[in-house]
């Protein structure tokens, strides 16, 4: 038997219970999300939690103005909150897990271009251009500072919030880094080079502990939106992208160097904080396993196939 609660008490329990778990950042999400439930909710007149069915969740969806790749990611948040009520016996059932996402040829799980790691001529592209920001303005951060963000991001495969909150006594005297990740919660643990560590020794002697600066505000999208305001900025002076660069590339060139140089799937799960089905999924391109195992199969296939005979033509005067 349930027990009939109202829309607003149940928002905020269960944003209380989320927020002791979940990271700032996707607390806001989830915060913002259950929001337009909530106006949804009052246009209908409801007040009370069970008064929600499945075709009050499509209407509800049908109000988002959002891509196809959007709208699945929203409704995990709903079904979630949902599925959240029918636990503590709010509602019989859960309404949203009776409506399916609708297939369209972008909502699928294809490979897009912020899953595509920068090449090596695209980071020295980079890091060329780095001399040339802030000079016309005067600007507080430097293309020193931004060489130094982007080396950082490369050589550990932290996420933007991670590198732009990042505390030199998070590194130890020979290199290693154990650092807590922002969005996850996971524990990461890393290493990087002579040079870079000189870096960041140096960076802390200048900004502090928080050698990206201590920042004012404590909202984590204020702080990383202006890094990638940053990057932008230098990105403009590269000239043509052939795929948009985004920070989360960083990621993603991490991965795909270390793969190509032979390290295992599980240990660069590891060093990501990810799981080794989602290395092998996003990153399935660089396993040199994988390209080996399909070239002997394409060698195998194709070996005594017959071949054309070419005859020589010659050259016309």
């Amino acid at each position: 038997m349930t027990t009939r609660k109202t829309i607003d008490s149940a928002v905020k329990t269960y944003l209380a219970e989320f927020g002791e778990h979940a990271a700032f950042a996707t607390q806001k999400k989830y915060r913002l999300m259950l929001n337009k439930l909530k106006s949804f909710s009052e246009e209908r007149g409801y007040i009370m939690i069970d008064q929600w069915g499945p075709s009050d969740v499509r209407e509800f969806r049908s109000s988002w103005s959002v891509s196809a790749r959007t709208a699945p990611r929203r409704m995990s948040m709903v079904r979630s909150f949902f599925e959240y009520c029918h636990s503590n016996e709010w509602i019989d059932r859960n309404p949203a897990r009776m409506v399916m996402n609708p297939k369209t040829r972008d909502s699928g799980d294809g490979r897009n271009e912020q899953k595509l790691p920068f090449t090596d001529e695209e980071i020295k592209r980079m890091y060329d251009a780095c001399p040339k920001y802030g000079t016309d303005y005067h600007y507080k951060w430097t293309g020193d500072d931004l060489a130094d963000f982007i080396s950082l991001s490369i050589y550990t495969g932290l996420r933007i919030s991670d590198v732009a909150l990042f505390q030199a006594d998070r590194m130890q005297p020979t290199g290693e880094l154990l650092i807590r990740t922002t969005k996850a919660g996971t524990h990461v643990y890393t290493w990087v080079p002579e040079w870079l560590q000189e870096r960041i020794k140096e960076r802390a002697k200048k900004h502090g502990d928080f050698i990206f600066g201590a920042h004012r505000p404590t909202t984590l999208d204020i702080i990383t939106e202006t890094w990638r305001r940053r990057l932008n900025a230098l990105w403009e002076l590269c000239g043509p992208w052939k795929v948009k660069p985004t920070p989360h590339r960083f990621r993603h060139t991490f991965a795909r160097i270390i793969l190509q140089r032979g390290v295992s799937v599980r240990d660069v799960a590891d060093l990501l904080g990810n799981s080794e089905l989602m290395v092998r999924k996003h990153y399935a391109a660089w396993i040199p396993e994988r390209q080996a195992r399909l070239t002997k199969i394409l060698q195998e296939a194709f070996t005594d196939k017959p071949k054309p005979k070419v005859i020589n033509m010659p050259n016309p005067r």
